[in-house]
């Protein structure tokens, strides 16, 4: 059993679902408080107060910051601040928040705690109090700092905080051992968790049916950008906290990085191992493209988080009934969704329509994969015959703009716009799925081959019709990308600089666009809603979730 950071001690009395997807799940986002006290926690350290001093002071060549551990206790910790005097270690710990009134007592269980400081913020001072006692070193008090109302509150280690504490202690391995906490239920905690995206308290409710209660928690919207290089020769580097490029006529972009959650390289372009490195700490994902709009590869951070999840996926996706049910699902709400598609903005026959509903509700009883498989190909294929009946002009000239699906190479526009955005799209979901904590080349749909990305590609089936296709009509019906954005020969088509340019902003436009989600309720753009139905998937194979249903736009 591994032991338990004291930082987490804090999350145990907070919230025990969020110490389990914390410290067990390995998954962390910042959110506005967590970046701000990480910004205050720099700033103090340039200017420590006179009596509170580093231990690189008190020790000579010892870091910056002290770290203590004792296998005993079975927690391991850093301690930012200490201050001594006449032989007294006093840990000080500094607070984004505001300190309690102090008009009243805590209790944590049976346990009696000051009223002056939040009792979980006591119990993880006293914790680090706990670690300078088994290391030799007198603490009977420590400070805890709260930024918000200025306020030092001196919390002095009693005996029924120490047996607080140890009860947290022994509460987290518990927690460690066993499997993911239930949601809380109507909590104002969860508005300000950093976390409340990952934990899904009210959606998880709503989909056991414990609680019809769904409030708006979550942000719509990424806070991030994506950024696309394309230009012949450019170079990425970093200054300070910034991204640049630079460019072969000398003019030079500066990029904040905490503005980008990923970047597309397309072609010749270079980036620096100093940037790479610095892009993978943020956790912003790289993905390489060929100059025709092929994925060469994604570069994301190791895949550390979730261990427990994959392991999951590798069992479950491996079980035949397990991966014909999801399969299923997927399936049928594909083939839900483009046949909304064509019904809305297309000239085509009701006997189409009824047989694509036909197919759907085939897809969901069907008896194996490859039966599976026809289905959706018999699907594909009155999809796609329908598909120039929402384009407003079908020919350029003398050719067809559109003449059935084809790839590898793309023969026509439309293809070369399908082709490049559904690159785009399985390079969303690939990164979304090592943010989870799955693997994306281990599917249960899509056949496993060296580098494909499997379940990527299983997650995306739905999302074909509703962001890509969508994009391509969108581009196409508007005049943002025309004849001349082509290169068009008797073989192949692919799209020039300036199309390219056109595509990208249209497709990240679509990703930021809101819709109303069929079964919480609120506004969510595109890009989230990919990472709650990857989320979902994962809370699947944790056990946690009866079943996965994907989005069915309605």
């Amino acid at each position: 059993m591994s032991t338990i950071p004291i930082r987490m001690l804090n999350e145990v009395q907070y919230c025990e679902r969020l110490f389990y997807i914390m410290h067990v799940q390995g998954l962390f986002e910042d959110s506005v408080d967590t970046i701000e006290g990480t910004a205050q926690h720099r700033r103090a350290e340039m200017r420590l107060r006179k009596g509170e001093i580093a231990p690189e002071e008190l020790w000579g060549n010892a870091p910056f910051s002290l770290h203590l551990g004792d296998e005993q206790l079975g927690i391991v910790g850093k301690l930012d601040t200490v201050s001594l005097e006449d032989n007294q270690w006093s840990p000080v710990e500094a607070k984004h928040s505001s300190s309690p009134d102090a008009s009243r007592s805590f209790f944590v269980g049976e346990y009696e705690l000051s009223g002056s400081a939040w009792p979980n913020d006591q119990i993880q001072l006293c914790a680090q109090g706990m670690l300078l006692r088994s290391n030799g070193y007198r603490s009977d008090y420590g400070f805890l700092y709260y930024r918000g109302n200025k306020r030092k509150v001196k919390i002095e280690f009693t005996e029924e905080l120490v047996k607080a504490t140890q009860a947290c202690i022994d509460r987290a391995k518990i927690i460690e051992k066993s499997g993911i906490p239930g949601p809380l239920q109507d909590s104002n905690k969860c508005f300000r968790c950093s976390m409340n995206y990952v934990c899904l308290p009210d959606e998880t409710n709503y989909l056991l049916g414990t609680s019809t209660n769904i409030r708006k928690i979550v942000p719509d919207r990424s806070d991030g950008g994506v950024l696309y290089v394309m230009e012949h020769g450019a170079r990425l580097g970093k200054s300070g906290e910034s991204l640049t490029i630079s460019y072969k006529d000398g003019r030079v972009d500066d990029i904040p990085i905490k503005d980008l959650v990923h970047v597309t390289l397309m072609g010749n372009v270079q980036c620096s191992t100093q940037l790479l490195h610095f892009l993978m700490a943020c956790g912003v994902s790289i993905s390489y493209l060929s100059s025709h709009g092929k994925l060469v590869a994604v570069t994301t951070p190791p895949v550390s988080k979730n261990i427990g999840v994959r392991k999951n996926q590798f069992i479950k996706f491996q079980h035949p009934e397990i991966a014909l049910k999801l399969a299923r699902w997927i399936v049928q709400a594909k083939i839900a969704n483009q046949r909304t598609l064509i019904r809305r903005n297309g000239n085509v026959q009701k006997t189409v329509l009824h047989e694509m509903k036909e197919l759907q509700k085939k897809a969901e009883i069907v008896e194996s994969l490859d039966s599976l498989r026809g289905i959706e190909g018999r699907a594909g294929r009155l999809y796609m015959q329908s598909f120039p009946t929402m384009l407003k002009k079908l020919e350029y000239e003398e050719k067809l703009i559109m003449n059935g699906r084809n790839r590898r190479p793309p023969k026509d526009p439309v293809n070369a716009l399908l082709s490049l955005g559904y690159t785009l799209l399985a390079r969303d979901v690939y990164a979304t799925c090592v943010n989870v904590g799955l693997d994306p080349l281990f599917g249960f749909y899509h056949s496993m081959e060296p580098g494909r990305p499997s379940l990527a590609l299983d997650i995306m089936e739905p999302f074909r019709p509703l962001i890509v296709d969508s994009v391509v009509l969108r581009v196409l019906n508007t005049g943002e990308v025309q004849r001349e954005d082509f290169y068009w020969g008797p073989d192949s088509c692919q799209l020039k600089k300036n199309g390219r340019k056109a595509f990208f902003a249209a497709y990240e436009r679509r990703m930021q666009e809101m819709l109303t989600h069929p079964s919480f309720g609120y506004k969510i753009s595109y890009r989230r809603t990919l990472e709650l139905e990857t989320r979902m998937v994962a809370r699947y194979l944790d056990g946690e979730l009866p079943e996965y249903r994907p989005l069915i736009t309605r």
